[in-house]
């Protein structure tokens, strides 16, 4: 009896010992593949890695041509706002159009929900340069727009533009102010000056500057006897310190047309006509306005008469 379980023990012991050298073999054999498999990988793709590579490389390919698209689409607005603002704008003497929010940039959080990864930054600079192109084209719609009402009324626009002086120049004694920051004559103190005084015998004839609408016609403190035009296209103009008022408030008056007299009242210190151009809801120089009604020769006499006079 011992002897046979002797001879059964061995014999399983032997049996045990087949079976692990299998599995470490088996294991072994795992572990060479595993190995084989990291090491093919490495120096050649396999099918589904090589896929990946190409969707890749795809993608890269598209960004680069949708960036290529994005610039050249910003060339041709740059193109469109250069002959916008320096070529149709100027010769149909309007200013150009201001929408500061079109340079701000949006905040950062806009762009917080984008992936991240290694292709984060390509997609939201993507992204950032559409949305630059978009407020561009915004800013380029807007400035068409305004630019096409005013070509498409330039008939009417060059009747109602101040364009002429609103009283005879044969009149005028001389500009005894001019637009801009001035010591006031009669307080002492400098504040600006919105309009032009145009010194000139009380009587004179003033006249609308170009075709409007009246909207004021009244006694104003400081202004004195005081008319105010609205010429449309943003264009208004005032005529202060007048002896009399030849229109009242809703009257249509054309170019050239008497509406008043040259007077000394309000806030004065002599006979003459304060004139002023607004512009949009803001004053600007009306003497860039009178060479319109003048040869070139004319304006630049004027401006040294001016030059002159105001130095003395």
């Amino acid at each position: 009896m011992s002897n046979g379980g002797r001879s059964h023990n061995g014999t399983n012991k032997k049996r045990w010992s087949r079976g692990y050298r299998i599995i470490f073999r088996l294991f072994i054999a795992l572990l060479i593949a595993a190995a084989s498999n990291l090491l093919i990988s490495f120096w050649f793709d396999t099918p589904k890695m090589a896929r990946i590579r190409r969707d890749n490389q795809q993608l890269k390919m598209q960004y680069a041509i949708l960036q290529e698209k994005i610039r050249s689409a910003e060339s041709i607005l740059a193109d469109v706002k250069h002959r916008d603002q320096f070529v149709y704008r100027p010769l149909l003497g309007i200013d150009t159009l201001d929408i500061p929010q079109v340079y701000v940039e949006y905040n950062d959080s806009k762009y917080s929900t984008l992936p991240d990864g290694e292709y984060g930054d390509m997609i939201e600079n993507g992204w950032r340069s559409i949305d630059k192109l978009a407020r561009e084209i915004y800013y380029a719609s807007r400035s068409l727009d305004g630019t096409q009402d005013m070509a498409e009324n330039k008939e009417e626009f060059s009747t109602v533009i101040p364009a002429i002086w609103p009283i005879d120049r044969t009149r005028l004694k001389k500009v005894s102010s001019l637009y801009g920051m001035r010591k006031h004559p009669r307080y002492g103190f400098w504040k600006m000056h919105d309009g032009v005084d145009l010194s000139a015998p009380k009587g004179t004839p003033v006249y609308a500057t170009g075709n409007a609408v009246v909207t004021r016609s009244h006694w104003q403190p400081g202004y004195g006897q005081l008319i105010e035009l609205n010429h449309g296209f943003g264009y208004r103009t005032r005529y202060a310190h007048l002896s009399k008022r030849y229109v009242s408030p809703g009257d249509s008056v054309t170019r050239g047309q008497v509406i008043g007299e040259v007077g000394n009242t309000g806030v004065s210190t002599g006979p003459h006509l304060h004139y002023e151009v607004c512009f949009r809801g803001n004053t600007t120089n009306p003497i860039h306005y009178f060479n319109k009604d003048m040869s070139p020769e004319s304006y630049v006499e004027l401006m040294k008469q001016i030059e002159e006079s105001m130095n003395k």
